[in-house]
């Protein structure tokens, strides 16, 4: 038996989840703006592991906002029977392989220490 007040339509979960990731989007981009600052500010040119390091973050930074997006478009689409079209959700994706990967179709994640292209 679920427990008191923790029942709530899956629209509403799905836009808290949403406004977490979205969070986690923010803090993202101000670490990555804050290592911008001091790579600006170093006189040592940036060796090849450092920038695709920072390629990884931003690939991090850009799939939580895509994610967070999808969410919340999937919790406004919501009907009375929790179903959903995704179409309008999909169409918020920005990254091609995440969409894919979303859309229900196999497509594999990105290589561990490769850049997505987009």
């Amino acid at each position: 038996m679920p427990e008191a007040g923790t029942q709530l339509p899956l629209s509403v979960a799905a836009e808290r989840v949403a406004g977490e990731l979205e969070g986690l989007y923010g803090n993202l981009e101000r670490l990555e703006y804050g290592l911008d600052m001091v790579f600006v500010h170093t006189s040592e040119a940036l060796g090849g592991q450092t920038i695709t390091m920072l390629q990884e973050l931003d690939m991090l930074r850009q799939s939580l906002g895509a994610l967070a997006d999808f969410l919340s478009q999937l919790a406004r689409e919501t009907d009375a029977t929790g179903t959903v079209d995704t179409g309008a959700a999909l169409r918020c994706v920005p990254l091609r392989d995440m969409a894919i990967r979303l859309g229900g179709e196999e497509k594999s994640g990105p290589v561990s220490g490769h850049a997505e292209l987009f």
